[in-house]
């Protein structure tokens, strides 16, 4: 499964990311508001110059696995009542809270999601594996 992820990347790392990602006619600004613009010949260009401090922040699709660690994760389970809930994850893989689980509640996940920038959630994991 692949989902959209915001990658911060130095000017080497973007024209890298650019070339392997056949990036053309898109425009990038660093934090500080310098731009790189990159034409659809495979050239780029800078007005201003760019310091070796500029950060560049790309939105890039990635493959994940149970083991690729995501930003914010969230689990449905069923409580020890039988009623519907749910916790959050930070910075945590699918396989973190599978084995958590099994030392804190012992309440299997249902479902686990991914927590998008637009607090929308995309379901990755469910019945025991990951969601095509």
């Amino acid at each position: 499964m692949k989902i959209k992820v915001k990658k911060e990347m130095n000017l080497h790392q973007l024209i890298q990311w650019a070339r392997e990602n056949n990036v053309k006619g898109e425009t990038f600004t660093s934090y500080y508001g310098r731009e790189v613009k990159f034409y659809s010949d495979d050239s780029f260009n800078t007005m201003e110059p760019i310091y070796h401090f500029d950060t560049f922040t790309v939105e890039a699709e990635e493959e994940i696995t149970e083991e690729t660690v995501i930003p914010l994760l969230v689990e449905t389970y069923l409580s020890s009542k039988g009623e519907p809930s749910c916790y959050s994850y930070r910075n945590k893989s699918i396989n973190y809270i599978l084995e958590n689980n099994k030392y804190y509640n012992n309440m299997p996940p249902k479902h686990i999601y991914n927590l998008n920038d637009d607090m929308t959630m995309t379901l990755i994991w469910k019945d025991g594996e990951m969601v095509e």
